[in-house]
């Protein structure tokens, strides 16, 4: 079947139905053209892109091109028109704008005010390690006074419990009371002392350090190492890591070689200490 011819036949009768009024009526007309479709298969479905489709490029009639155009033409939908925004559109986008600035400003504040606490947080924590601080260091200063105030008494009693020791003959039971009562005493107040944090110095035995001890006079023995505290006079006490009076003491130094001279008046092998001697005050601290 040639299309080309089908449809030629087809405009041919179109025009001889219409040129001639005594020929075949238009029923006659209509029924040549639905014998004519189904012989081209042609049908309401059928589509112009598909009656086209049967057609080569060389060989398709002018009207159906033309045909196939208008339906490519109506078949594209046209672009659509970006519209322009209203002013709605326009006021929420600049309430947008707005807000996220508004945001942008929260979020600064809220980590300005995050630093400050924590700056807040840290200075509080340093201003309380520092009034502790203080605060011992003032305990210590206070302690430290009121031992200092002690001493003398406390000295005394030392003195007092010395000279007893050494009475000579007998002693009653009488004094041997008050003796005891008197040294129990003595305990008692420095073991206060130790609990207030006020400590003696220990001197006999130790190493002269002149942090802790001031030396009073050198002593020539074999009984101690050069350098070695052999006597202590004034019994010193510590308050915590101060020292609130130094313990006066006696330095042992070597005994001169046999056969040699003794060594002139102020002349000393040790450290320069005074040549003033004072007599023991103080029984040594047991070890």
């Amino acid at each position: 079947m040639d299309p080309n011819k089908d449809i030629e036949e087809l405009q041919a009768a179109s025009y001889a139905g219409t040129d001639d009024d005594d020929g075949a009526s238009v029923d006659d007309f209509i029924k040549q053209l639905e014998a004519k479709e189904r012989d081209l298969h042609i049908t309401a479905e059928t589509s112009v892109i598909e009656i086209a489709e049967a057609f080569d490029d060389g060989e398709m009639p002018d009207a159906l091109r033309d045909a196939l155009d208008r339906v490519m033409q109506t078949s594209v939908p046209p672009a659509p028109a970006v519209a322009a925004p209203s002013r709605a559109e326009r006021g929420l986008e600049t309430e947008i704008e707005s807000l996220k600035s508004k945001i942008a400003k929260m979020e600064s504040d809220r980590d300005e005010l995050l630093m400050s606490s924590q700056r807040r947080a840290k200075d509080f924590e340093n201003f309380k390690a520092r009034s502790e601080r203080e605060r011992k260091e003032t305990f210590q200063n206070q302690i430290g006074n009121v031992a200092t105030l002690m001493l003398p008494a406390l000295d005394n009693l030392h003195r007092a419990l010395d000279s007893a020791e050494h009475i000579p003959g007998e002693k009653s039971p009488a004094f041997q009371q008050f003796y005891e009562g008197i040294a129990l005493v003595n305990e008692q107040i420095t073991d206060i002392l130790e609990k207030m944090g006020i400590n003696p110095i220990r001197t006999l035995g130790e190493e002269f350090d002149p942090h802790l001890h001031e030396a009073v006079s050198t002593e020539e023995t074999d009984k101690y190492a050069p350098g070695m505290i052999c006597d202590e006079l004034l019994r010193g006490y510590t308050a915590g890591d101060r020292v609130i009076r130094h313990s006066m003491v006696k330095v042992a130094k070597a005994l001169p070689p046999p056969g040699s001279e003794p060594e002139p008046d102020g002349a000393s092998n040790g450290p320069e200490l005074s040549t003033l001697e004072e007599p023991s005050i103080h029984p040594p601290l047991p070890e």
